[in-house]
C-alpha cells in the first residue's frame, strides 16, 4: 500500500522543478502536510483548480493554486516583482503553467505507483461539475521560489484512492449511485423542418507578419515557448438529446450568431478577442476587430 504523504512529497517536488524551471530560479518544497479539503471543491473561489488524470487508472486528481500565488508567479515570469491583475492574457499564461504543474506532479505520481504514464493529461477546470466529489484525502506544501512561497493543494477523492490502491480510513467510501427503474421514454415532439441553409463566402487575404516586441515592454521571453490552444468558435447551440442522436450528414441546424457578427476567438478555453472569418491559401483564417472584450464588462 503506498505511503500518501511521501507520494505527495514526491508530487510537490516535481512541481517544484517545473516552476523553477519557469521562473528561472532555483525552488524548493517545504512544510509538506495533511490538509483535507472540506465539501465540494469550487471553481470561482479564490483558487485556481486543474483537473488531472492518469488513463491508465482512470484515476483524476485535483491540483489547487491560490489566486494571489499565480498573480505573483506570472509577474515574475513577465519580469516584473509584484503580483499583476490577471486580465485575459495574464489568465492564459497562468492557466498554462499550472496545467503544465500539474502535468508534472500526475506524470511522478504515475511513475512512482508504477503505473503507465500514456496519456497523462492535466488543465484548468472552470466547471466544478466536472471534478471528483468528496470526500477528499487532501495534501499541501509550499513551493520556495526567490521571495515568494506559492502553496500547492492535492486533492485525492475517495473513489481516486481506491484505484490508488489505498484505504480511505480518514474518508468515507464514495457512495453508490442509487439505481432507479428505468422511466418509459415518452413519445418524441416531430422535429421542425430544417432551416434553409446558405453557404457562406469568406474574403480572401494574407496572413499579417509577425511583429518584433517593442522595447521598453514587460520581458516576454520567460512564456515565448509556452504552448497556447487558440479556438475560433463560429456559435454555439443548445439542442435537446433526442436532437442530438438524430443527428445525420445533411443536416442543418442553427447558431445563435447572426451571419455578420464577429466570431469568438479563446485562448485556454477564455475569450480574448472577436474578429472576422476570412480565407488565406484556401484555409479558414481570423481578421482581429476586437481584442478583450470582455475588459469592460
Amino acid at each position: 500500500m503506498p505511503d500518501m504523504q511521501q507520494l505527495a512529497e514526491s508530487m510537490l517536488a516535481a512541481a517544484g522543478a517545473v516552476l523553477g524551471r519557469l521562473v528561472e530560479q532555483p525552488a524548493t518544497v517545504a512544510d509538506t502536510k495533511r490538509d483535507d479539503h472540506e465539501g465540494s471543491i469550487r471553481t470561482d473561489g479564490d483558487a485556481l483548480a486543474t483537473l488531472a488524470e492518469i488513463p491508465s487508472l482512470g484515476a483524476q486528481i485535483v491540483v489547487r493554486f491560490p489566486k494571489p500565488d499565480m498573480q505573483q508567479i506570472v509577474g515574475l515570469m513577465l519580469g516584473g516583482d509584484e503580483a499583476v491583475e490577471m486580465g485575459p492574457m495574464q489568465l492564459s499564461i497562468a492557466s498554462e503553467t499550472v496545467s503544465q504543474i500539474a502535468n508534472a506532479m500526475v506524470e511522478q505520481l504515475a511513475k512512482d505507483i508504477g503505473t503507465s504514464a500514456d496519456g497523462v493529461h492535466a488543465a484548468l477546470c472552470n466547471d466544478a461539475t466536472l471534478l471528483p466529489p468528496p470526500p477528499f484525502e487532501s495534501y499541501s506544501g509550499s513551493v520556495l521560489v526567490g521571495e515568494l512561497k506559492p502553496r500547492i493543494s492535492i486533492d485525492f477523492a475517495a473513489i481516486t484512492l481506491s484505484k490508488l490502491g489505498v484505504s480511505a480510513t480518514a474518508t468515507a467510501a464514495a457512495a453508490e449511485p442509487v439505481k432507479s427503474e428505468p422511466k418509459p421514454a415518452k413519445p418524441g415532439r416531430p422535429a421542425p423542418p430544417p432551416p434553409d441553409a446558405q453557404n457562406v463566402a469568406y474574403t480572401p487575404l494574407q496572413p499579417t507578419p509577425v511583429r518584433t516586441a517593442t522595447p521598453g515592454q514587460a520581458n516576454l521571453d520567460l512564456v515565448h515557448d509556452v504552448p497556447l490552444q487558440i479556438s475560433a468558435v463560429l456559435g454555439k447551440t443548445i439542442m435537446p438529446l433526442r436532437e442530438v442522436v438524430s443527428l445525420q450528414s445533411g443536416t442543418v441546424f442553427e447558431l445563435d450568431k447572426l451571419a455578420a457578427e464577429p466570431i469568438d476567438l479563446y485562448v485556454n478555453n477564455i475569450l480574448i478577442a472577436r474578429g472576422e472569418v476570412v480565407v488565406v491559401d484556401d484555409k479558414y483564417a481570423v481578421k482581429i476587430s476586437e481584442l478583450n472584450p470582455t475588459a469592460g464588462g
